[in-house]
């Protein structure tokens, strides 16, 4: 079966995915951080921090990893782009085009979803 993505597109497609899921994966990062720190500070004791470390790694870590390695990446970077995780600049000629439709679905969804 053919693709209707050149290899460049497949490329860039990647590439995207990639930047997509550090942005999230950055994003989930954050409560973690705050958890270090209150360990750090006295505020938390050794398993509490490690029990959140464990939720982390067992739930969104796990999540991000699925969705970004099983997703197709037109997939993957479509949603991105409706949820402003990458910017639709990143986006060039054929490839803005042919993912467009993808992208206002998932801002349509997302919209519901508030």
């Amino acid at each position: 079966m053919k693709s209707k993505y050149t290899k460049s597109e497949r490329a860039i497609l990647r590439e995207l995915a990639t930047a997509a899921w550090n942005a999230e994966l950055n994003d989930s990062l954050k409560g973690l951080y705050e958890a270090f720190g209150q360990w750090a500070d006295g505020g938390m004791n050794a398993f509490e921090l490690s029990d959140r470390i464990h939720v982390f790694h067992d739930g969104i870590a796990r999540e991000l990893y699925k969705r970004y390695t099983m997703l197709d990446g037109s997939i993957a970077v479509a949603r991105a782009v409706a949820l402003g995780l990458i910017g639709e600049d990143a986006l060039r000629g054929a490839l803005a085009e042919k993912l467009a439709p993808a992208i206002k679905a998932f801002r349509t969804n997302a919209k519901r979803d508030l």
